[in-house]
């Protein structure tokens, strides 16, 4: 029978002919997944007549290009000035996520964002005597994942992320204008080096008995 790529019926029976014996393990959450339920099959990511990559009969020369074929704006975000090191090779896609289906929605291989960083950033999992409640929370409060163009993948640059949240009462909340640069009328240390965490150094969190804001 021969099967046409634009019917939905022709690419459930090309999966399911996969599925006969890859099944299982990686691929337990395929069914419902995005790429399931988008109509992706494995021909769109593998090749089994050919040998183009070094492991997984992919259809490019590596898993990052294979994704990249589908996901230009990551693509984009990791050409940016700050980025994760996957273009050096020193990690790939399938590090953070699992393509053939995860039971969460960007299909990551863990149940939160901050279990898959913490698989690199263990020293950022803690337990601390003080908490930061956004870093608990979600990194990606802070940190884009894939790219920036502000330094340590941050999504807005320092101070101006801070203020985002501490815009109640004090220095936090001082208007910093162009007259605060170094080169000034009021240098202000916010704008300098690395802005708030010149003093608020421990800022993923502190065990240090007075470490209440993150100062050591």
């Amino acid at each position: 029978m021969a099967f046409t790529r634009g019917s939905e019926s022709s690419i459930l029976q090309q999966n399911a002919m996969c599925l006969q014996c890859h099944r299982g393990r990686e691929r337990i959450y395929w069914l419902g997944s995005t790429h399931q339920v988008n109509d992706l099959g494995c021909s769109d990511c593998h090749n089994p007549m050919a040998q183009f990559s070094q492991d997984g009969l992919l259809k490019k020369a590596s898993i990052s290009q294979t994704c990249f074929t589908c996901h230009q704006q990551q693509r984009v975000q990791f050409r940016k000035r700050s980025h994760m090191p996957l273009l050096e090779g020193k990690l790939s896609c399938v590090d953070c996520h699992n393509s053939h289906g995860s039971n969460t929605t960007p299909l990551l291989k863990a149940d939160t964002v901050n279990q898959v960083c913490y698989q690199c950033h263990a020293e950022k999992r803690g337990p601390f005597i003080w908490e930061h409640a956004p870093v608990r929370e979600n990194c990606l409060n802070c940190h884009l994942p894939h790219g920036s163009n502000h330094e340590n993948l941050l999504s807005v640059a320092r101070p101006f992320l801070c203020q985002q949240c501490h815009t109640n009462r004090g220095h936090p909340n001082d208007l910093l204008t162009m007259t605060n640069l170094p080169a000034g009328l009021r240098p202000d240390a916010r704008l300098m080096n690395r802005s708030c965490q010149n003093c608020h150094a421990q800022i993923h969190g502190s065990n240090h008995p007075s470490g209440v804001r993150f100062h050591r």
